[in-house]
């Protein structure tokens, strides 16, 4: 397919390389930043530009990856074309779009997505269409870049990305937290990285209510008076410690009952 790549970010050239590498032709980047454009589309061996007006309207698929609040404006100021048009966002229903194409839809990858990547990683994509012609294209374009391919309605969708914050964005700050007590207290982050990959790779053969451990598990008040006495120091830390340790003891009752 000739690609149309809105944006020049995570997501934009991440799914602009996988999308060259399976064969596709990205025809032309757009980027409001006039040097990310032509950086990603250099990269892509496309054209470039920074101006609304020269984006090219006949492709065959349009991709608008660029921040959630950005794209309704953009597709205002775009106004009609003629390709197939997709948004990237999790959490924007797909009548968001709907003024800029008769056939328009949804790929968005349920995954964390840098731009700096060099291996990529297993890419799911969800997928939704105005009609059953989009449904079925972007979801004919999304196998050739993705691992996982699945349909997903706006509600559907919607809750995955609630669960994918939660999985990603808020466990990546529980690391962040743990790093920043490590560097205080003048110990590795680094040597924690064996259990951080354990963690994720057990969930893999078992849920995380089963692989549940530790001391607020198993009711050990010893322990955890001790962690409370360390972390008196750092109020944010306490404050998540505490509340996690009550959920982890209330589930632990539902649990064992």
């Amino acid at each position: 397919m000739d690609i149309i790549l809105i944006g020049s970010g995570n997501t934009a050239t991440v799914l602009g390389r996988k999308s060259k590498t399976a064969g596709h032709r990205i025809v032309q980047v757009y980027s409001r930043n006039g040097s990310h454009a032509n950086q990603l589309a250099s990269r892509l061996g496309a054209v470039s530009t920074s101006y609304i007006s020269t984006i090219e309207r006949n492709a065959d698929l349009m991709i608008i990856a660029i921040r959630d609040e950005a794209i309704v404006p953009f597709v205002r100021d775009m106004g009609h074309v003629n390709s197939l048009v997709a948004h990237t966002a999790g959490a924007l229903s797909i009548k968001e779009i709907q003024g800029i194409s008769e056939n328009h839809g949804i790929l968005y990858p349920l995954q964390s997505l840098r731009r700096e990547m060099e291996i990529m990683p297993a890419l799911t994509i969800l997928t939704d269409g105005n009609n059953q012609v989009s449904k079925n294209k972007l979801k004919d374009f999304a196998s050739t870049i993705a691992e996982n391919v699945m349909e997903a309605n706006d509600d559907t969708r919607l809750r995955y990305h609630v669960a994918a914050t939660l999985i990603n964005n808020f466990t990546n700050y529980l690391f962040t937290l743990a790093e920043s007590f490590c560097e205080k207290e003048n110990i590795s982050f680094r040597i924690l990285q064996p259990l951080m990959e354990e963690t994720v790779i057990r969930l893999r053969n078992s849920s995380p209510k089963a692989a549940q451990t530790g001391p607020a598990w198993r009711n050990d008040q010893t322990t955890m008076q001790k962690h409370r006495e360390i972390l008196k120091n750092y109020p944010v830390i306490l404050s998540f410690y505490e509340k996690f340790t009550e959920e982890i003891q209330q589930s632990v009752s539902g649990f064992r009952h």
